[in-house]
């Protein structure tokens, strides 16, 4: 079909319709909005409209009210009507010198209706909240259907002119373009300035109503001609251009949220925040146009953007920071964790925002350019980013400084440098090296003389958080058996770390958290090699991803899935197959002492409803999805507090078993590795930098049980560990305690930091 090109205007050189830029690309950025909005963003510019109460600075404003809000919807009424009635006017013979505008009528009255009914139709199916419903701004936390801005479309939707006298080729017929954007962003303003949208809103009704606006222009004028899908070569500078456009504002936008965050809206802050937008594309602009070659700008710039695009999509979902830390967990990752996280849903989103960098590589062809404009062009953007730094060097190291993590949120340089750092200047805790020898002979005290045997068994819980354990306080008493079997529950304990990368070798290390250093950590021995030198058989039982080099030296026992046949699914094992599921007869050693360390799979995220078999699910409704954002905050917790609920019925268990072996005297410790963020200020799961880790990360459950014969034994009072317990502990101190609760004498000891130490009678 041959397309009628109209003569050049002064708006663009030449129209020619694309389906991907016109129609395409507005809608992916729409969807993008829909999935992907950041609050502190919305909130940062909602800022100067919000007064106080629920008072906004339009408030009871007869301009706002009648003027903006009820008068300016009949500007899009009259023009669709106006243009109906034309239509139906060229049917008459007094007025056939309309027929030539017969179908340009229809387009604007068709297109202007459609644009109308599809944004009421998504405005109702919206559960988004308007600004005025929510609690920080006075409102009642109501959902409010707010979501796209119905008022703002009253302007946007005139783009229809726009194409319409495109096509009648008129010269000026970008006056209509100004016009639409002009009038519907008064419009969108004025109603954010009455609290009944955020910005976002207003965004996403632009980039709509254009796509319905160019999709009908298209289907009126063009429907038979093909969609063009490889696009005419353009030159390496726009190229670059748009990548870096790509890279700057839509996959750091975890960084401007943040930014946002910690800025209050002034002139100045909005200076900063340009300033840092500018250094950043100026950056990935330069990085990609001094690279030169075409297959190499196409290459890294995919590159950078599957990296950026995984960023983004963990960090709007459970709030991820990107670090060395994180990148650590993410490459110990077993493949039962990793397929709870890479779910389709994952996939879905993830080729969703590479879509752009994908089509740009494949069918957007770049022309040769020499390598002197490439240098040079790619040095311009440097200079410019650089003199943008230094126009307000101040204020950007200023923000930097007050919020360290923003470092950490720039993508994907976060993931290039957390990745480094992970796998090059940290160490690992799988490194098959022999371990620092910390004490060659440690040896068993007078306790152990006796002739009846020693089980102690400590269970290293997982992701279990003290904001959600019953025995420390929670409305929900999500450890009712526990509380039954009279243990001792320790106040607050803090954990050495937020993941179990970090927590797990540090908690069973001599350096701790206080003096922090993990090269040492993983270098020297744990706890278990000296237990297990002093004379005490020690085992280790898995059900998580590993020791992370803790068990180093000692022996394991193997969960056998035969033995708990209905407590294990696929590659996962409910918790108490570590116990059902392995040979007791191993750790069953008359008049020996033993000592068998757990790892528990407990409340790991994002499934924590996978984490307990269907009869413990007692809270409810419950969050069945790995995407935590798709679930309301009551369904996040409810499933989560079933698992501790589990926990408890497990520890429960393990704790009946040990009060039945009359031939042992018996103890048990239980602590978790770290917490979990289960939603709080948008973050969730853990992991989080130590410097803005939550105390929901931090702060974990940690209980003790001890048999009479137990206590009898390493002469420990009852009443005085109570009393130890109701003061904080931490992680640092399981080390030592072990050593003095199990009687074991170690060059190693630290007495100050046992917390069994005053309650012990010396043997």
């Amino acid at each position: 079909m041959n397309l009628k090109v109209p003569k050049k205007t002064n708006s663009f050189l030449v129209w020619s319709f694309n389906d991907i830029l016109t129609v395409l690309l507005p809608l992916w950025l729409l969807c993008l909005i829909s999935e992907f909005r950041y609050a502190p963003i919305d909130s940062f510019f909602a800022a100067p409209f919000y007064l106080s109460g629920n008072n906004w600075f339009g408030t009871g404003s007869f301009f706002f009210s009648a003027v903006l809000h009820k008068g300016g919807k009949y500007v899009a009424v009259a023009v669709a009507v106006s243009s109906l009635i034309l239509f139906l006017l060229s049917y008459l013979k007094q007025f056939a010198r309309l027929k030539p505008y017969r179908k340009v009528c229809l387009y604007v009255a068709l297109s202007i209706s459609a644009c109308a009914l599809i944004i009421s139709g998504l405005k109702s199916l919206s559960a988004s909240p308007c600004p005025w419903s929510l609690p920080q701004y006075g409102g009642s936390g109501s959902a409010g259907k707010c979501f796209p801005a119905g008022h703002a479309s009253s302007g946007f939707c005139l783009f229809a002119l726009y194409f319409a006298f495109r096509q009648l080729e008129f010269k000026k017929a970008w006056i209509f373009l100004i016009l639409a954007f002009v009038l519907g962003w008064i419009l969108g303003l004025g109603r954010q300035a009455q609290g009944a949208h955020f910005l976002s809103h207003s965004f996403a009704t632009m980039f709509l109503d254009w796509a319905i606006c160019a999709l009908f222009y298209r289907l009126f004028f063009f429907p038979k001609a093909p969609i063009r899908i490889r696009q005419k070569p353009i030159s390496t500078l726009p190229y670059c251009l748009i990548s870096a456009f790509f890279l700057t504002f839509i996959f750091n936008l975890p960084f401007f949220s943040k930014a946002c965050s910690a800025l209050k809206f002034s002139s100045s802050d909005l200076w900063l925040l340009a300033v840092c937008a500018f250094i950043l594309f100026s950056a990935f602009f330069a990085v990609l146009r001094l690279l030169n070659y075409s297959f190499l700008i196409k290459a890294f710039s995919l590159f950078f953007t599957v990296c950026a695009a995984g960023a983004l999509y963990f960090n709007y979902q459970y709030g991820t920071i990107i670090n060395s830390e994180m990148m650590r967990n993410a490459l110990a990752t077993d493949t039962a964790e990793a397929a709870e996280l890479l779910t389709a849903k994952f996939f879905l989103e993830f080729a969703f925002l590479c879509l752009p960098q994908v089509y740009l590589t494949f069918f957007v062809p770049i022309k040769h350019s020499s390598f002197v404009r490439g240098l040079f062009q790619g040095l311009v953007g440097l200079v410019i980013g650089v003199c943008f730094l230094m126009l307000n060097f101040q204020g950007v190291s200023s923000l930097i400084r007050s919020e360290p993590v923003l470092r950490n949120l720039i993508s994907p340089v976060n993931v290039f440098s957390g990745t480094y750092k992970a796998v090059f200047k940290d160490g690992s805790t799988e490194v098959d090296a022999p371990r620092i020898v910390i004490d060659p002979k440690p040896t068993l005290g007078a306790s152990h003389a006796k002739d009846k045997g020693t089980l102690f068994i400590v269970v290293v819980g997982e992701t279990a958080r003290l904001a959600n354990w019953g025995l420390a306080g929670y409305s929900r008493n999500t450890t009712p058996q526990l509380r039954a079997r009279n243990v001792i529950p320790f106040s607050k304990t803090i954990s050495c770390g937020t993941s179990t990368d970090v927590s797990l070798p540090c908690m069973f290390s001599r350096v701790g958290r206080d003096s922090y250093d993990r090269d040492r950590i993983l270098k020297e021995e744990s706890l278990l090699p000296i237990l297990q030198r002093a004379g005490i058989n020690v085992f280790w039982v898995d059900n998580q991803s590993g020791c992370k080099g803790v068990c180093k030296g000692v022996p394991s026992l193997s969960i056998s899935k035969n033995k708990a046949p209905s407590l294990c699914s696929g590659p996962r094992c409910y918790d108490e197959a570590l116990l059902a599921g392995i040979d007791t007869s191993e750790i069953l050693k008359p008049g020996k002492t033993t000592v068998v360390f757990m790892h528990q799979l407990g409340n790991h995220g994002p499934a924590y409803s996978k984490r307990y078999p269907k009869n413990f699910e007692v809270f409810k409704p419950v969050c069945t999805d790995e995407k935590l954002n798709n679930c309301t905050r009551e369904e996040i917790v409810n499933a989560y507090d079933n698992a501790i609920l589990y926990t408890d019925h497990f520890l429960a268990g393990v704790i009946d078993w040990l009060k039945g072996l009359d031939g042992f005297d018996t103890g048990l410790l239980y602590v978790s590795d770290h917490g979990e963020s289960l939603g709080e200020n948008n973050m969730y799961l853990h992991g989080a930098p130590e410097l803005i880790a939550p105390k929901e990360q931090k702060e974990v459950p940690m209980l003790l049980w001890l048999s009479k014969g137990f206590e009898q034994k390493f002469g420990l009072n009852d009443v005085c560990l109570r009393e130890q317990a109701k003061a904080d502990a931490s992680h640092d101190q399981l080390f030592s305690s072990l050593l003095g609760l199990l009687d074991v004498k170690s060059v190693v000891y630290d007495r100050r930091k046992d917390f069994t130490a005053v309650c012990r009678k010396p043997n």
